[in-house]
């Protein structure tokens, strides 16, 4: 049997009034709910130097440090409730990062949350900074955090849309030595970004520096810059004509 549905002003008056009530009850405890989380958020505290922790692991630095990141990352679960990352104080952040990479050289761990994991929030100054620790931690240890500074660049390029600092890192990564393995792609980076702010001129000398240099001999990666340089030169003759 089909049931039929009251229309709204067949609903009588005291429970509209009821759902209303109900309504705003649930809006304002919501509302006072979060407020009082972040009122009593407690901040993260100011790291001690690496020294201290290290005189203090008694020898055990790489657990001391995967403690004590554990505990950085759990800061912003406090009452029982996640605390969104744009409350944490980077600059503190920025610090217990350095400083528990310097407790702990061989981890990769903490350019990976300042690329994968805090610096994913919508504030451009937050995001800059965790580009900051990549950046610091890559000129450390170039091998070891190239992949992480590929990352940063992309943050730079779609989370900040600053297309001048994404070139920057790529440029970065592409002058290391020869001797510091990196894929293709990763060195790639500088003549794409360069092809995107149309500076043809550069990414053209670029590519035929590259290709000169003999360096090269993946024939994927030659037929590629080759492709590549004759794109850039299409584009170079319509700029000018």
């Amino acid at each position: 049997m089909k049931q039929r549905q009251r229309k709204l002003h067949q609903v009588p008056v005291y429970a509209l009034l009821g759902m209303l009530i109900l309504f705003a009850v649930q809006l304002s405890h919501h509302h006072w709910f979060k407020s009082s989380i972040i009122d009593s958020y407690k901040a993260l505290r100011q790291p001690a130097s690496a020294d201290f922790y290290k005189a203090i692991a008694l020898g055990s630095d790489r657990l001391w440090s995967y403690l004590l990141l554990l505990g950085v990352q759990l800061h912003d679960n406090q009452r029982g409730r996640h605390i969104n990352y744009i409350h944490l104080n980077y600059e503190t952040l920025q610090d217990w990062l350095l400083t528990l990479y310097e407790l702990n050289p061989l981890s990769d761990y903490p350019a990976f949350l300042a690329a994968r994991v805090y610096g994913q929030v919508p504030d451009k100054n937050k995001v800059r900074t965790m580009i900051t620790v990549i950046e610091t931690l890559f000129r450390r240890n170039p091998q070891q955090h190239w992949r992480r500074m590929t990352e940063a660049c992309l943050l730079a390029k779609h989370q900040l849309q600053d297309l001048p600092l994404a070139l920057k890192l790529a440029k970065d990564i592409n002058t290391l030595p020869k001797t510091i393995k990196l894929p293709f792609w990763a060195r790639d980076m500088e003549l794409v970004l360069l092809d995107e702010l149309n500076q043809f001129e550069s990414a053209q000398l670029l590519i035929s520096s590259m290709l000169q240099s003999g360096e090269i001999r993946d024939e994927d990666e030659i037929r590629f810059l080759k492709f590549r340089l004759l794109k850039i030169q299409q584009a170079l003759l319509k700029y000018k004509q």
